[in-house]
């Protein structure tokens, strides 16, 4: 059995319009509303009505469940918040506990304007004509950003030593004595005492530091492109047509995905 959402596909129509019931509200016999249809299931082996879902999580079989005045009824009172179902299906004519329900039915409708069809659906074809679907399979290639690799700079500090060559003045104080021979004129004045101080100059190294940009190291990237071929396989329907001869009663066969 193939159970599918009747909103989610489009191969089967209802054969009766009046009876899609989404989104219409559910009571039981009694008149207690439960809640609304949010989908209806469509059983595409047998071709028909399975069930409906009661706010997305209660499922109601087909058999019990009827339409009436745009409202679903369905077998069963409402008691202590759960439904109590009773006993037999909804059928026409069926006699609720407070009305007698003139009921529209997801049930087996009588074959009308050629359609083929069972049991309330229908697919879109007719007694002439029958469509076979060819599927294929198309291959979408797209693309997306990944990440291929990189590169990650670094800075770290260190300490390397160097030196520098500076010449350096220094001056030295010289005492020499020279042997002397003559005349003194004013004698008396000669002798006195006195003190000569003589100062000696030296240069000596001053160190200072100047924070100056040697090298730049520029980060950025190339962008480039190439094509890649993508490779895969992809299904597709075909269609093998026999042809039968009515005289000699000879088969050939035309292959192909279109006819």
């Amino acid at each position: 059995m193939a159970i599918v959402y009747y909103s989610q596909q489009d191969e089967y129509d209802l054969v009766n319009t009046g009876q899609d019931c989404m989104g219409w509200t559910v009571v039981d016999q009694a008149g207690n509303e439960i809640g609304a249809v949010t989908e209806m299931l469509i059983d595409t082996d047998r071709q028909m009505v399975d069930s409906i879902l009661i706010d997305r999580r209660k499922r109601i079989p087909a058999q019990d469940f009827a339409l009436r005045d745009g409202r679903v009824v369905v077998r069963g009172v409402m008691r202590g918040g759960e439904l109590e179902m009773t006993e037999g299906a909804m059928t026409e004519g069926a006699t609720t506990e407070t009305e007698t329900a003139n009921v529209a039915y997801a049930a087996p409708l009588p074959n009308t304007q050629g359609a083929r069809h069972v049991a309330g659906l229908t697919s879109e074809a007719n007694e002439d004509e029958i469509t076979l679907p060819i599927i294929e399979e198309q291959l979408r290639v797209g693309k997306r950003a990944v990440e291929s690799g990189g590169a990650r700079v670094r800075t770290t500090m260190e300490e390397v030593p160097v030196e520098e060559s500076v010449t350096l003045r220094e001056e030295n104080v010289t005492v020499e004595r020279r042997p002397v021979n003559r005349s003194v004129e004013n004698a008396p004045a000669a002798f006195k005492e006195g003190t000569i101080e003589v100062t000696e100059m030296a240069e000596v190294p001053v160190v200072s530091k100047e924070t100056r940009v040697v090298e730049e190291v520029v980060i950025g990237k190339e962008v480039t492109e190439h094509t890649e071929t993508v490779r895969d396989t992809i299904k597709r329907t075909e269609v093998e047509v026999d042809e039968i001869d009515s005289t000699t009663r000879d088969v050939q066969t035309r292959r192909g995905g279109n006819i």
